[in-house]
């Protein structure tokens, strides 16, 4: 019987050796096993860029090349994409840019098949300052005679000369200004204000008024400034028309 008991701890320990010998290994498998993601900040101001860099171990990935899903959880207001793919380098490494675009709460997981990263928080508040605008019309690209349409088109950008999207702009024109034929003082003339038009991707943004009368008009549009960019407004030009 002492000889059987014996025989039995002997293979215990046998066991419980093995077990230490392997299980490290294992363990550190899963430690190289995993996502990490990083923001650039926990509190930035809306208007700002939100830059995003990650790593996940590329042995992870089933074929060179395989995307990564980045799951963003932002405000109602805001124009950000709830998923985007990204790809990773040959080191793993991934990185994206995100405007922050509406004040609240946001965060941020990227995923791969059965893995995730931990979710990644982000503040974004309302501006010490707004950033400072520009708005630049140009046009009528034709002669024009009465009764045609006058057709304008501008930029909207800000100081770095970036284009500032999907803003509300309005556009206003000045009648002919009779009663004052030669002076030509805008402040005389019959203004009407039309719009908004709004701004594409890259700031771009087109507007057309009649041009019922013969006489020199004049035309300007303004921005009215949000809470990122501050009001911004045209220089006034005088379209002829025949």
């Amino acid at each position: 019987m002492k000889h059987d008991l014996t025989i039995i701890r002997s293979f215990l320990l046998i066991v419980v050796i093995t077990g230490i010998s392997c299980f490290p290994s294992l363990a550190a498998e899963d430690e190289t096993a995993y996502i990490d993601l990083t923001v650039s900040g926990s509190h930035i101001e809306i208007g700002d860029v939100v830059y995003l860099e990650g790593y996940i171990v590329p042995s992870l990935l089933i074929h060179p090349g395989d995307r990564l899903l980045l799951q963003v959880t932002s405000p109602k207001s805001s124009r950000a994409d709830v998923y985007y793919r990204l790809k990773a380098d040959k080191d793993g490494i991934f990185s994206m840019e995100l405007p922050a675009d509406a004040i609240g709460d946001w965060s941020f997981i990227v995923r791969y098949e059965g893995y995730s990263s931990e979710a990644v928080p982000l503040t974004v508040t309302s501006r010490a300052k707004v950033k400072e605008a520009e708005l630049v019309i140009s046009g009528p690209f034709s002669i024009l005679h009465a009764g045609d349409t006058a057709r304008m088109s501008g930029w909207l950008r800000d100081f770095e000369g970036n284009g500032i999207n999907y803003r509300q702009v309005w556009y206003s024109f000045g009648l002919p200004s009779y009663s004052c034929v030669l002076c030509g003082e805008d402040a005389r003339r019959i203004w009407q204000t039309l719009g908004p038009v709004i701004t594409d991707e890259a700031g771009y943004l087109e507007f057309s008024f009649d041009c019922s009368d013969p006489g020199t008009y004049a035309v300007k549009a303004s921005f009215p400034g949000d809470e990122i960019y501050a009001a911004a407004e045209s220089d006034t030009l005088y379209p002829r028309v025949l």
